[in-house]
C-alpha cells in the first residue's frame, strides 16, 4: 500500500513540474487537487499491479520512465513476497518436531 501511495506523490510532482505529463480520457480541472490525487492514485495502483486499463497514460519521457520503474518494482515485490512465503513453508515442513 505504501508503495502505491508513494508513487502517487511522485506522479503528482511530475504533474506539477510538467502539466502535460499524463493524458487522461476524463480530464480533471487544474485547481481540483483532490481529484487529481485520486486519479494519480488510481494510476499508481494500476501500474503497480500491471493491470493498466488505458484510461490514463504517461506522455512525457520522465513520466514513462517512472511508470516503468513502478511496474518493475511491483513485480519484484510480488516475487519477493512469494519467495518469503515459500521459504517459510519449507522451514515449517522440515522441522523434525512437527512430524511427531
Amino acid at each position: 500500500m505504501l508503495l502505491g501511495y508513494g508513487w502517487t506523490f511522485v506522479y503528482s510532482l511530475f504533474l506539477e513540474l510538467q502539466p502535460q505529463s499524463f493524458a487522461a480520457t476524463s480530464e480533471v480541472a487544474r485547481n481540483d487537487y483532490v481529484g487529481r490525487i485520486l486519479q494519480l492514485r488510481y494510476f499508481s495502483f494500476m501500474t503497480l499491479t500491471t493491470v493498466d486499463y488505458g484510461d490514463l497514460a504517461p506522455r512525457s519521457p520522465a513520466a514513462r520512465t517512472m511508470t516503468i520503474l513502478e511496474a518493475v518494482m511491483g513485480q519484484f515485490y510480488l516475487v519477493a513476497l512469494v519467495g518469503c512465503l515459500v521459504g517459510l513453508h519449507n522451514v515449517r515442513g522440515s522441522n523434525p518436531r512437527s512430524r511427531a
